[in-house]
């Protein structure tokens, strides 16, 4: 797959701001107030309402700028910048295109802004590289950018390996992200994966779950929800379909270890 200038600068963005969210959460988390960041989600959101793109555009830049301030890691600011101003001028040209409603893009930024607000560190740095990742994905799908993957179970599973925590349905997948049927798409899971599409997306939340057992303190419930099971016992009876155990005799394992 080739990675054009568009995906490379996502991807150094994807890094930067991941690790500063993960830095601003901590700090928010010691007792420092996210007070800009706050402030400039409410510009972001007025300027979205008023269906103002040069003031959005203004708001965003600034809202992901002060997470960048809030992380206060030294020499972090002009890294951003640099990254930020490469990709600024192709977003400006694509935003009216690519969000037609500005207040779906106003709502991608949600989970960040609350994650940092929350002092979550973990969350704060996922919410900020699927943020990205899915705004690269509209710009992407717009400008027929050769990064997309054109196999459209790849395209598909390549956006859910960030954003399997979102309510997801196949319909949806197969218009919005692959670029094919239902029924197309159901079959290429099958033929590509050897899952249904309701098989993968468990496997890959499962696996996340996993993972988070393993490294976090988060209580099963809280984990359950942020790998997108809304119901902890459910979670529950996947969890101890796949690994044979349950989610707190599974942390038990690892207890302990380094």
């Amino acid at each position: 797959m080739t990675i054009t200038p568009m995906k490379a600068v996502t991807n150094l963005r994807a890094v930067l701001e991941g690790f500063a969210a993960r830095h601003a959460a901590a700090r928010v988390q010691s007792g420092v107030a996210p007070r800009k960041p706050l402030e400039c989600f409410r510009r972001l959101r007025a300027a979205a309402e008023a269906g103002d793109y040069r003031k959005f555009a203004a708001a965003d830049g600034a809202l992901h700028r002060s997470i960048i301030e809030l992380a206060d890691v030294p020499g972090l600011a002009p890294s951003w910048q640099a990254a930020f101003a490469a990709q600024s001028e192709f977003r400006l040209q694509t935003l009216r295109h690519c969000w037609p409603d500005l207040g779906v893009l106003f709502e991608s930024h949600r989970p960040l802004v609350d994650a940092v607000a929350a002092g979550d560190a973990e969350a704060a740095e996922h919410a900020a590289v699927a943020h990205l990742d899915a705004v690269w994905f509209r710009l992407a799908a717009a400008t027929d950018d050769a990064s997309l993957p054109r196999d459209p179970c790849a395209r598909a599973c390549a956006y859910l390996a960030f954003h399997f925590h979102e309510s997801m349905r196949l319909p949806r997948l197969a218009r919005e992200v692959a670029g094919c049927s239902p029924g197309h798409l159901a079959r290429l899971f099958r033929d590509e994966t050897g899952l249904s599409f309701r098989d993968y997306l468990i496997e890959l939340r499962l696996q996340k779950a996993a993972d988070l057992l393993q490294r976090s303190q988060l209580a099963v419930g809280q984990i359950a929800k942020r790998v997108g099971y809304d119901d902890p016992s459910r979670f529950t009876i996947h969890f101890r379909r796949r690994f044979n155990q349950t989610p707190g005799n599974f942390r038990l394992q690892f207890v302990g270890s380094p």
